[in-house]
């Protein structure tokens, strides 16, 4: 009973533990559809985030896949932004020369080349600013409008910084905005070497050394002050206003099982609850069946069987019987 107890307060301690140490260091502050209602077309004279959209690929061909996203960007936000598109070799030479610390004892040594592109966009923003956006992503609502609420709801800030969040934990990184120089993304770039590990499995290895995962625990433990704002875009937002195509070209067949488990499961945790109501159901009928095998008497007197006229012509009395005969004087 103590052992039991003991191991209650352990777990529960453990638990205390985890939730202080990965608990957030600031309030989140959100950005909603009241707020780009309100100042989505309210220009500022100070404009602290750069106009211009960024986009990444092995080259400056657009593959057909993505030519409705791009083309979507480009089109809805032509005259309000510059648009550069950076190939894999513009991005190398990029963290190169920007953090050579970086880019000598880990970019170049990322097994993947989501890894790179996901620490590139990082190091993008800390040192240009402006809005990355995936390829295979594109919006229903011109970029200005974001930008210009992030500028109006925080007007003394020199830093802000914009992530969509994550339907179920965290914050995406398909979309990003920042003015340059945000110490968000100097936070980043100075903890991708520790997180620069094999994490058992292909699909959490990119999430947690440099993608979404990292960067959401690092907007966690980010403080935020009045001069350095972190906002985040409400995910009832993102997903009406933003759409996507086929993308996910890192992905993995640990990527698929993961991503069929989520989709599903809700059909799973069926099929799991059906499962182990059976199984509960089988281990205490054998239970039952132990318990009356060892209350059974391992052999009956012929006393005992005239006692139950049932039982005379039974095949438990014949083979009693037989067992009988069969002994030697």
């Amino acid at each position: 009973m103590c052992i039991c107890i003991f191991i209650i307060i352990i777990f529960l301690l453990l638990i205390q533990t985890v939730r202080y140490i990965f608990r957030r260091r600031s309030p989140i502050k959100y950005v909603d559809e009241a707020d780009l209602s309100r100042f989505g077309n309210v220009s500022w004279p100070q404009q602290r985030i750069p106009r211009v959209i960024h986009q990444t690929y092995r080259t400056y061909d657009v593959p057909e896949i993505w030519n409705s996203t791009v083309q979507s960007v480009m089109k809805m936000n032509v005259g309000d932004f510059e648009y550069r598109r950076w190939s894999h070799s513009d991005m190398d030479a990029f963290v190169r020369q920007r953090e050579p610390d970086f880019y000598r004892n880990t970019f170049v040594h990322y097994a993947y080349d989501m890894q790179r592109i996901d620490s590139f966009r990082y190091v993008l923003m800390y040192h240009i600013g402006g809005i990355y956006i995936d390829m295979d992503s594109a919006c229903y609502r011109p970029l200005r409008e974001f930008v210009a609420t992030l500028e109006a709801l925080d007007p003394s800030s020199p830093y802000l910084a914009l992530f969509p969040a994550e339907d179920a934990f965290g914050v995406q990184t398909d979309f990003i905005a920042a003015t340059p120089g945000h110490p968000i993304y100097k936070q980043f770039i100075s903890q991708l070497p520790l997180f620069h590990h094999y994490f058992l499995i292909h699909h959490i290895t990119i999430l947690l050394s440099a993608g979404p995962l990292f960067a959401t625990f690092q907007e966690r433990f980010f403080r935020q002050t009045d001069q350095q704002v972190v906002r985040i875009l409400k995910n009832k937002i993102y997903t009406t206003e933003f759409w996507k195509t086929n993308g996910g070209t890192w992905f993995g067949r640990d990527t698929l099982f993961i991503l069929y488990i989520y989709y599903n499961s809700k059909r799973l945790l069926g099929y799991l609850i059906i499962l182990a109501i059976w199984l509960a159901i089988f281990f205490i009928g054998i239970i039952i069946y132990r318990r009356w095998r060892s209350h059974c008497p391992k052999s009956l007197t012929m006393i005992q069987v005239n006692q139950y006229p049932l039982l005379k012509n039974s095949p438990l009395r014949l083979i009693r019987l037989k067992q009988k005969e069969s002994r030697p004087e």
